[in-house]
């Protein structure tokens, strides 16, 4: 009766988890790593963050991608800055890292008091070499099988993986992810992903 109830439950959480998996696509997965700030429902860890720095983004219905703002004007009425959210954990990642953080790029309107992402940045710091092969080789194996376009390089010890989604239309269809040592750093090795890449 025992291994009934064993074979019966592998069963189920096969066929759920082949159902997972079917749906992820690289938007997916990319706004999962993005704590889905661009998404209807962001994790709650970063509402206060939205709230406070990209009242665009909290304020806003979402589009798939970076969402555009209103308009902004040209010259000296708008200005860049970055804002960086910090994080110790994080609720879709199932990895070990130091420190993470996501660097948001974005033009203010002076008259509109409004802001405009352009670009945003996703960071992994991690202190030693396994860790961070550890988890480059998981992010990696998760962007295999749903991107349509791979390519890896390796140049001066850092190593690259470029994805593409071809069927992507809105949304982020092109990721690339760097791992790299950085000795000016108090932590040795860093994980970048991009949202573009040159596929």
């Amino acid at each position: 009766m025992l291994r009934k109830c064993i074979l019966v439950c592998f069963f189920f959480s096969f066929i759920f988890g082949r159902l997972y998996s079917q749906a992820l696509t690289v938007d997916r997965y990319t706004n999962q790593l993005l704590f889905n700030i661009f998404k209807e429902q962001p994790d709650s860890s970063i509402l206060d963050f939205s709230k406070q720095y990209l009242p665009s983004l909290a304020e806003k219905k979402k589009k798939d991608g970076i969402p555009a703002s209103t308009p902004l004007l040209s010259g000296q009425h708008k200005y860049a800055e970055i804002h960086s959210f910090i994080f110790a954990r994080h609720p879709f990642l199932k990895t070990s890292f130091t420190s993470g953080k996501l660097e948001f790029f974005c033009l203010r309107n002076n008259n509109a008091k409004d802001s405009q992402v352009t670009n945003v940045k996703f960071w992994l710091e991690f202190d030693t070499q396994p860790e961070a092969e550890m988890a480059f080789s998981n992010m990696i194996e998760t962007f295999i099988p749903i991107s349509t376009q791979k390519k890896f390089s390796s140049t001066n010890g850092s190593q690259k993986a470029e994805f593409s989604d071809e069927k992507e239309t809105n949304g982020f269809g092109k990721i690339r992810i760097r791992l790299t040592a950085d000795n000016l750093d108090r932590h040795t090795f860093k994980i970048l992903l991009e949202t573009e890449n040159d596929l």
